[in-house]
């Protein structure tokens, strides 16, 4: 009785252990992989803040017998690179004339407009002027030899890299050529950052359009070729915006021409064009419409053409809303026993774009199919491939036994794919062989098959 105990606990030893190796890997291989997906998602959204100036240099004019511009000096500057660029810090290095002395420029303003930098001076008498702007982007925060990554509003710590040094900050000179009256008034120009926009249906689309020659856009009066309407900023800006209530399900040619109003012929008379393809809105991977109880379920919500900043997942269970997070990474959910069904809804910028409802059930046991099986005459066996998964795909723990007993030997214990070789050294006819798999999730089922032996 003492060594039939003996054996019984040494049994159940040798299963703890192989269960922590299991759960060890697993855990290891999750790990590994949530650091690729934020490796992925910094290389991806991380980018470095680049700073320029949408005109080489922007030229004003002063009235006849006056000694300054009426207006005040607004020049804009560009920046691209983080995908929110509203909290952007723009800040003045230094204002110098052509001469290299300190510009007389009274109380330079330097602010966040909507994502790009803004100059603003009180007005300005004949010369060329420099000013020189700084930006900077918080994203970045050195600890020792890591650093803390902030992307929207999540903090990811990843190892130290001088490629991530330099790219919160950047600079840039803009140059103003203030002239005297009699000198030819600026062309008025219209441009867009992009000639073709992506969107999806059911959202309204905007777009910026860009005026230059002009120091207050509401002097101008604008039309459109094509959908949509042009707004008026509220006060004197550099842009007017484009919006399209209403998007329908194709590509669409705008087309918008401005008139500056100044009786100047075509010097007040400028047009710009771009292309908006409209999508149905669709899922870049198609989610599964079937979960398990007690297995993750993960669900991609990115959505074709948008960018997935601008999408965010709600999950809800029996009208009860379980959380919403960004898209990406891709939201993971655990069902209980007690869940029917979940609901995924899609929110571009908070609207409700698509929407996705998974039907959970128990989970069916391991699969285990028998593959092919093959006559090593050379090496005296018999060769049998099996495949065995769980739900999702992923590897089980298989057991053998056989009869005759002791014959037939495993390549692995684990895994999804297994080779199964017979020694043929005692000349069997036949052999018997059941196959039992186990899965992570509990889950167990088992496959018997007899194999005929031609010696």
């Amino acid at each position: 009785m003492k060594s039939s105990n003996i054996s019984f606990y040494f049994v159940l030893y040798v299963v703890a252990v192989i269960t922590l190796f299991v759960i060890t890997m697993e855990r290891d291989d999750l790990l590994r992989k949530r650091d690729d997906d934020i490796a992925n998602l910094i290389e991806i959204y991380v980018k470095p803040l680049t700073l320029s100036a949408y005109v080489d240099t922007t030229r004003y004019f002063i009235e006849p017998n006056e000694s300054r511009t009426g207006d005040s000096i607004r020049i804009r500057v560009k920046a691209d690179g983080p995908i929110d660029r509203d909290d952007i810090l723009f800040s003045l290095v230094s204002a110098v004339a052509l001469d290299g002395e300190n510009a007389d420029v009274g109380t330079t303003i330097v602010g966040n407009q909507k994502g790009d930098g803004l100059v603003v001076t009180p007005p300005l008498g004949p010369g060329v002027y420099a000013f020189t702007v700084a930006g900077y982007k918080r994203r970045i925060i050195p600890e020792g030899d890591k650093v803390k990554v902030l992307i929207r509003d999540t903090t990811y710590a990843v190892e130290y890299s001088p490629r991530l040094a330099k790219v919160d900050r950047d600079t840039v000179v803009l140059y103003a050529r203030v002239e005297e009256g009699g000198v030819t008034p600026p062309q008025l120009t219209l441009g867009v950052e992009e000639t073709h926009s992506n969107w999806v249906l059911g959202t309204a689309f905007s777009k910026r359009v860009f005026v230059s020659g002009l120091e207050d856009t509401r002097r101008a009066s604008f039309s459109v070729s094509g959908p949509g309407r042009v707004e008026y900023p509220a006060g004197p800006e550099s842009y007017v915006t484009f919006v399209w209530d209403q998007p329908v399900l194709g590509r669409r040619d705008v087309a918008i021409t401005a008139n500056a109003n100044r009786g100047l012929g075509s010097l007040d008379a400028a047009k710009t064009e771009f292309s908006v393809q409209v999508h149905p809105p669709a899922f870049v991977t198609n989610p599964s419409d079937k979960g398990y109880w007690g297995i993750p379920y993960v669900f991609d919500g990115q959505i074709v053409g948008l960018n997935p900043m601008d999408l965010s997942v709600e999950v809800s269970r029996e009208a009860q809303i379980l959380h919403t997070k960004p898209v990406v990474p891709a939201d993971t959910v655990l069902a209980e026993r007690s869940w029917t069904s979940a609901l995924f809804r899609i929110l571009f910028r908070g609207a409700e774009i698509k929407r996705h409802r998974v039907v959970f059930s128990a989970p069916p046991p391991p699969q285990i199919r028998w593959v092919q099986q093959n006559l090593d005459r050379d090496g005296n066996k018999f060769v049998i491939t099996a495949a065995a998964s769980d739900p999702l795909g992923g590897a089980v723990l298989l057991s053998l036994q056989s009869e005759p007993s002791g014959i037939a030997h495993l390549d692995k214990i684990r895994g999804t794919s297994f080779v199964i070789s017979i020694d043929l050294s005692g000349r069997p006819n036949a052999v018997f062989l059941k196959l039992t798999a186990t899965d992570k999730y509990g889950g167990t089922s088992a496959s018997a098959k007899q194999f005929n032996i031609a010696q």
